[in-house]
């Protein structure tokens, strides 16, 4: 005959497993004690530890305090005045809801409680056990409430075994009442271990708190700031540092400190770019949401959380960190309005302001107009090696309105040196791709409004001792010329640069400007600064340009007011007489 085995478990050990997964360890009474308080509109909470907790925690607070009746029903399971029915579940206002925070306590430890409210003109004062009153006396008090929690798990050795080292059960308890100092900083705190005061809190901003807490004197806090029609997000963010070791972070919802994986990893990625040891970030981010949008039961300890538009929340918050630590690493040196009013989040759709000549350097790809022109071309090669003027017409001539007019240009590059088109069907203009892009520039820059471009992550550029030393002699001219940095650990940091320069050639433009030596407040700076960069930025000899990278050098090259002057050595276009291929 089979024997049954499975059965009921009594109802005391049902409440204690219960109890556990409510009270894990010390830290666990504090939080829900706190928690308590606060619900009940305290305006000041002292708090009393001995022995880190295991000995005794007291709370005093106060708040609106508890009737004789309320007093005895708090101890209940399930008794609670947060909620009355399931719908309220889903719009949580209060720290607590469930009603099982005391019962828990009560089950776990030898509890007290002594509360009196306005409406009753003495207290009462609660002593109970195995989580039943064992006695109650009235009490001479003022208003609010006084919890006792002593000798924590002494009925079970095995749960008080696994309690760790007073030192670590201390700095769980540390990091519950920071979590509520922190959140909660309208109230006043004082903090007693071993009946020594460690702390006292007024009411302060949120930035003196976190230095009160955190005292991490290299952390460099910016804050953020975020508002929409169902949420408020505000806080700080640390600004990448070498000299901070590990940072410190905290996410905070509708003030109650939360585990959030998926929001917490997006924070960190924001990040990438800016830093390479993810370890140093600090950040410490309030979400004030509709509490209809979280679903706060999902954990017994309310620890975890669920929102609704969580990857609305997530990309904002990405997004806004993004722009912050941008903002941060130019707020040194730029003093132009179109520059502090720069959103990070424009920088995405800023093609459209791009010059024409980005297409330079995007693509590799050879174009032929015409598969018969070989032979021409091979004539053209001879030509340009014997550089014979009685081919050529050496005297420029307008071809503005033809290039203006001209929808489709057909181009050919020969020795990666040359390009060459075809004008009214008579001529063929050659140009030489990089006199032409260093007269391109040359034009850009002494045009009156100069157009500059902002870098998504700023560029570092390591240089030597000296030439910070010319770098800082000519800083200020580079800067009329677009270009905005700063120095920091012997390197150069650039967050805006002029739009005609691609990114691939700031470090030869730096290099090479910096080979002149140049002295502060020389008038002659600026014409040489912009030689060397529209040298060093412009197309280079043996570059391969495909068809809508010549067209485009074409169209900017005689968009320029002078095209049809050189500021180069040699000329930068001539005319072939479509004769010179006639055969003789």
């Amino acid at each position: 005959m089979n024997k049954n085995v499975i059965k009921i478990l009594p109802k005391n050990v049902i409440n204690q497993i219960a109890a556990g997964e409510i009270i894990e360890r010390p830290s666990s009474v504090v939080r829900e004690l706190l928690e308590n308080a606060i619900d009940a509109n305290a305006k000041k909470i002292d708090i009393f530890i001995k022995n880190s907790g295991k000995t005794l925690i007291q709370l005093v607070d106060d708040g609106d305090g508890m009737s004789s009746n309320d007093a005895k029903m708090s101890i209940q399971k399930f008794a609670t005045s947060k909620i009355n029915s399931a719908d309220d579940l889903f719009k949580i206002n209060t720290k607590g809801f469930r009603g099982e925070a005391l019962s828990s306590i009560a089950l776990i430890s030898e509890l007290e409680i002594q509360t009196k409210n306005n409406e009753n003109s003495e207290g009462i004062h609660l002593f109970i056990e195995e989580g039943k009153i064992k006695k109650e006396i009235p009490i001479n008090m003022l208003r609010g409430t006084r919890i006792f929690v002593k000798n924590i798990f002494s009925r079970f050795p095995v749960r008080r075994k696994f309690l760790k080292t007073s030192q670590i059960e201390f700095i769980h308890i540390l990091n519950e009442f920071y979590k509520i100092a922190i959140s909660h900083r309208e109230i006043a705190y004082r903090f007693f271990h071993n009946e020594k005061i460690l702390f006292y809190f007024k009411e302060s901003s949120l930035k003196k708190r976190i230095k009160e807490i955190f005292k991490n004197e290299n952390t460099i806090l910016t804050p953020i700031l975020i508002k929409k029609n169902k949420f408020f997000i505000k806080g700080f963010i640390s600004f990448p540092n070498s000299s901070t070791k590990k940072g410190d972070r905290l996410l905070v919802v509708n003030k109650r400190c939360v585990k959030h994986l998926y929001l917490q990893k997006e924070i960190i990625h924001a990040y990438n770019g800016f830093i390479k040891n993810f370890n140093t970030i600090s950040y410490f981010i309030f979400i004030e949401i509709d509490p209809k949008l979280v679903n706060w039961n999902v954990h017994p300890a309310k620890k975890e959380v669920k929102l609704d538009k969580e990857e609305t929340i997530s990309y904002l918050i990405k997004q806004e960190i993004k722009n912050v630590l941008f903002q941060q690493y130019k707020i040194e040196n730029i003093k132009d309005k179109e520059l502090k009013d720069y959103d990070i989040l424009s920088s995405f759709h800023s093609s459209t302001t791009n010059n024409k000549m980005n297409l330079l350097l995007e693509h590799d790809n050879s174009y032929f107009f015409n598969s018969g022109i070989h032979e021409q071309i091979f004539q053209l090669k001879y030509l340009l090696h014997q550089d014979d003027k009685k081919y050529y017409i050496n005297s420029y001539i307008k071809l503005h309105n033809y290039i203006l007019h001209k929808k489709k240009i057909k181009t050919i590059q020969i020795y990666r040196k040359y390009v060459i088109f075809e004008s009214n069907n008579e001529n063929m203009i050659v140009v030489d791709q990089h006199r032409a892009h260093k007269n391109i520039l040359y034009n850009f820059f002494y045009s009156k409004k100069l157009i500059i471009q902002k870098l998504f992550f700023p560029l570092k550029i390591k240089l030597s001792e000296k030439e910070l030393i010319y770098l800082n002699n000519i800083r200020e001219c580079l800067k009329k010329l677009g270009f905005y940095f700063y120095i920091k650990n012997k390197s150069v940091y650039l967050y805006t640069i002029p739009d005609n320069i691609h990114q691939n050639s700031l470090k030869e433009i730096f290099k090479n400007v910096l080979n002149f030596s140049l002295k502060e407040k020389n008038k002659k700076n600026k014409d040489i600064l912009i030689k060397s960069i529209s040298d060093s930025a412009s197309i280079k000899y043996g570059e391969k340009l495909n068809h809508d990278q010549m067209e485009c050098l074409i169209r900017d090259f005689f968009y320029c007011k002078n095209y049809n002057y050189s500021y180069t050595e040699g000329p930068v276009f001539f005319i072939v007489n479509e004769k010179i291929f006639k055969k003789k």
